[in-house]
Formats: C-alpha cells, sequence, structure tokens
C-alpha cells in the first residue's frame, strides 16, 4: 500500500514538472514606440494635462490630500517595467506608493496586458521666507523597454500661519462651556504673510484688522467668534478680497462641498464690525449675530458675497446690520433670517439656488421675524432682488405686531404674499412665468443680469445711495438695475463671483 501511494505521488510530481516546462514564457511588449498613460483617479485633489501632474494648492507642513495615479497598458501584450523610480528621490516633498510598496525606487513591475496599476501620490512641503504661492517639482521615471517615460509631478506650496486652539472655558450667556480656541494676537495680522490656516475657534477680543488679500483657512468645525469688546475690521478691494473659507483647496471641495468650517459669531458687546470687499463660503453659517443690548452699533456689510453655506448666509437675533452691494446666495436654509433688530439693505442680491444630492430646500429666502421678546424695528430693503427656486422666498412672521416695520421699496421679489399694500413700493413681485430676472448662471453663484428682458434692469430706485456695484461699476444713476450688479452688455462684463 505504501509503495503505490510513493508512486502515485511520483506520477502527480511528473505530470506537474511537465506542465511547467510546457508553459510558454510570458511575451512582452518590445515595441520601441509603446507608451504607457494615465489618468487621476476620482479620490484625487489634482489635475493631470498630458503627462504632467498637477496637485492643488497646499500648505505648508500640513500635507496634501492623496493623489491616485492610474497607468494604463493599453496594448494586448504584458509590460515589464524595469523601474519606477520618484527621480528626487528622500530629497523630494514627493512620496509614493506602487501597489502598496511605498519604495522610492521599484524594478521588475509588471502590468498585464489591457491592464493598469495605482500610484498613490503625497507631497508635504516644507515652509520657507515666501509670502506668495511657489513650485515644487519632481517627476516620477518608468523605464520599459530600455527607454524612460516621465510623469512631471507639481504642487504649489503657501506658506501660513498657523492658529492652534487648547481646550479651555468659555463663558456664553451666563452658561460655562469647554471650547477648543485661541485667542487672536492681532499684529500676526499685520505681517506681509497674509495666510492664515485656523484650527478650532479664533477669538478676537479686540480690534482685528484684515487687509486686502488677507486669507482665512478654517479647519472642520472651526470658526471666527468676536467677543465682546472685540471688533473685525475687514479692508477688501475689488479683485484683492479678504477670503474666509475651508483649508481644502482641491477643485472637488472648493467650489461645491458646503459645511467645511463653521461660522463668523459676532457675540452680544462686540462693536464697530464693518466689512467690506470680502467673499465668505463653503462652511456652515455665515454671519451669527447674538442679540445686542442696544442696536445704534450696527454689523456694516459692503460689497461682499456670502455663498454655498450649509445652513444659514446671515441669522440674527436682535440685531442691527446695515448693508448694500451685499450678495447672499445658494445656502441649503435660509439665506437671511431676521429675529428682531434693525435692518436697512440697499442694492442686495439674495439669491438661493442651493442644490445637493438628496436634499430639497423647503426654508425661504428671507425670514423676517418678529416677537415680542425679539421685535422687529425696521426691516427696510431698496432695490433689492429676494429670488430663488421655490416658489415662495419670502415669509414674515408678525402674528403679535399690528403695525409691521417692515417696507420693499423697488424690490423684485419671488412670493405668494399679497404685496399691494404700503409695505411694497414699486416691487415687482414674480408670478409664474413674469418678472423673471434672468441671472447669468445662478446654480455656479453667478447673478449678473443677463438680458435687459429681465425685471430688474433700469427697475431700481432712482439716485441710489450706493453708486457703484459689486462689480466696482457705476451705475446708472437714474434708473439703475435692481440688485448688488448693475447690467453690463456682454462685452463689457467682468465677472465677480465666489
Amino acid at each position: 500500500m505504501q509503495k503505490v501511494k510513493i508512486a502515485g505521488l511520483i506520477i502527480f510530481l511528473g505530470i506537474v514538472f511537465m506542465m511547467e516546462s510546457c508553459r510558454k514564457d510570458p511575451i512582452f511588449n518590445t515595441d520601441p514606440n509603446f507608451r504607457l498613460e494615465f489618468s487621476v483617479g476620482s479620490i484625487s485633489s489634482g489635475t493631470i494635462i498630458g503627462d504632467t501632474v498637477r496637485f492643488d494648492t497646499v500648505f505648508t507642513s500640513l500635507g496634501s490630500t492623496t493623489l491616485l495615479l492610474k497607468v494604463y497598458n493599453r496594448s494586448d501584450k504584458d509590460v515589464n517595467i524595469q523601474t519606477i523610480e520618484l527621480v528626487g528621490g528622500e530629497n523630494s516633498p514627493f512620496r509614493i506608493n506602487v501597489n502598496g510598496d511605498t519604495s522610492l525606487l521599484q524594478t521588475n513591475v509588471r502590468l498585464r496586458a489591457k491592464d493598469s496599476m495605482f500610484i498613490f501620490v503625497r507631497v508635504t512641503i516644507d515652509p520657507d521666507d515666501k509670502t506668495k504661492p511657489f513650485l515644487e517639482l519632481d517627476s516620477i521615471r518608468f523605464l520599459f523597454n530600455n527607454r524612460s517615460q516621465y510623469v512631471i509631478l507639481e504642487a504649489f506650496g503657501q506658506n501660513a500661519i498657523y492658529h492652534l486652539p487648547t481646550e479651555r472655558d468659555f463663558f456664553y450667556n451666563g452658561d460655562t462651556l469647554r471650547l477648543r480656541y485661541s485667542i487672536a494676537n492681532v499684529d500676526t495680522f499685520a505681517t506681509s504673510l497674509q495666510t492664515h490656516v485656523i484650527y478650532g475657534y479664533l477669538l478676537v477680543q479686540e480690534e482685528l484688522i484684515l487687509n486686502a488679500g488677507t486669507r482665512l483657512h478654517f479647519a472642520p468645525n472651526s470658526g471666527l467668534i468676536i467677543a465682546e469688546g472685540g471688533s473685525l475690521k475687514v479692508n477688501g478691494s475689488h479683485g484683492n478680497e479678504v477670503i474666509f473659507e475651508g483649508m481644502r483647496m482641491d477643485n472637488t471641495y472648493h467650489g461645491s462641498v458646503t459645511g467645511q468650517w463653521d461660522r463668523i459669531w459676532f457675540l452680544s458687546g462686540s462693536v464697530g464690525n464693518h466689512i467690506n470687499w470680502a467673499i465668505v463660503r463653503n462652511g456652515k453659517i455665515g454671519f451669527l449675530m447674538d442679540s445686542m443690548p442696544h442696536l445704534n452699533s450696527p454689523l456694516i456689510i459692503e460689497n461682499t458675497i456670502i455663498d454655498n453655506m450649509q445652513s444659514h448666509g446671515i441669522f440674527t437675533q436682535h440685531s442691527a446690520i446695515r448693508g448694500n452691494n451685499l450678495q447672499v446666495s445658494n445656502c441649503g436654509e435660509c439665506l437671511l433670517a431676521l429675529h428682531g433688530g434693525d435692518y436697512i439693505f440697499e442694492h442686495c442680491t439674495f439669491a438661493n439656488y442651493f442644490s445637493s444630492p438628496n436634499f430639497i430646500r423647503r426654508m425661504p429666502s428671507v425670514v423676517l421675524d418678529s416677537t415680542s421678546l425679539h421685535p422687529l424695528s425696521r426691516a427696510d430693503f431698496t432695490s433689492c432682488i429676494i429670488y430663488g427656486s421655490i416658489s415662495d422666498e419670502l415669509e414674515l412672521r408678525f402674528a403679535w405686531q399690528n403695525s409691521p416695520v417692515f417696507r420693499f421699496d423697488h424690490c423684485l421679489i419671488r412670493t405668494r404674499i399679497n404685496a399691494s399694500g404700503n409695505n411694497f413700493v414699486e416691487c415687482k413681485i414674480n408670478p409664474p412665468g413674469e418678472n423673471i430676472p434672468y441671472f447669468q448662471d445662478p446654480a455656479s453663484g453667478n447673478f449678473h443680469i443677463d438680458s435687459q428682458l429681465s425685471a430688474a434692469f433700469e427697475n431700481g430706485k432712482p439716485y441710489p445711495n450706493v453708486l457703484y456695484d459689486l462689480n466696482d461699476r457705476e451705475r446708472n444713476r437714474y434708473r439703475p438695475t435692481i440688485g448688488a450688479l448693475e447690467f453690463q452688455s456682454p462685452d463689457v462684463l467682468q465677472i465677480f463671483s465666489p
């Protein structure tokens, strides 16, 4: 019996040996003109143009998101890649991972016919003394058929001032909260380096001045708090606005993902706040304003865009605002929710075409709420657009108040409210199919008036107090366009959009 088993094993091994000896060696592509092909995968934070991979701007020291580079063999034969090499080696700011191997030089990598492989690429850039973005370069070298093919790696580094929080007590409305925050050193905002990265909350307890070109990038669940006695002065300019946004600079997040950071929060007792030429985007709430004991120090907002917020553009409780050339657009709930207080808006555009998968916006663009606790003393809108994608973009909550103190003067409004009373003066009210603003591209945040057929065209209040628009162009003094942007013929239009 034992002899039979041994004989069977010998026969089996013989068959295996014969099969192996008959197996053909792989046939590799040896065409000297053959080239690999490349693409950037869907999780990546960059683009590829030809054989050049470009990362989006990377903050120094932090590192980028991972870029997925896909390498294709389109031929009908396998390719033996003799080496895959990060040319800069250990001194390179880039790092690669080829099919799980993080070696900077890899040999004899087989890429089968009609197949592909993944290379994950990251970049971490060391800080230096530059104030403007600077370019870092390297390449990945593929050697096959004794010829080299390169993929160029490009990344712009951006030095920044980092504000790092400590968890500590935070006193708010008589309560003690545990909050992760740092206290703003206003001198750090007066340097030539204008890019700031904020983790947690940055608490402003004195006057903080942000000059033109300053950029504040907030980590998730981070924001700016203007405390009692503090004030925020934003001194941007047309084309050199002060930017408030998240940390992700790649295209996927930069223009479309809301909720990347929290809010700008004005506490009760903050005074002298003035925002001029700013862009606030991609957070949860643009401006949150606490109840003010007195309404004689309003927040002044001029020439500013608040766009693509997860919840509200501006949310107030018994506060005061003076706004002109203000665009608040594309938020998940209200653009403007005013709960008591004193407000004046001139030549503003409140336009909501917010869209998100599996989400239907139901809140109107503008809500005016007056209660006995937070009474509305004034809400004046002159030459403003209130419009959007739902049938009624204006809600008035005045159940307790016999004489509501609000006024819409020469405004374009999408609403089903009866607008025949004295609170609506020379307004264009939108029934279905009439009084349409004709925005250029509202879904992407471009609210320039596209046509002289627009109900906004030349229907603003004559002799406006706001002589220039959000594009810094002079208005028609006698028949201005309603909204933040004066109508311009296409040959002279310069787009200013978030």
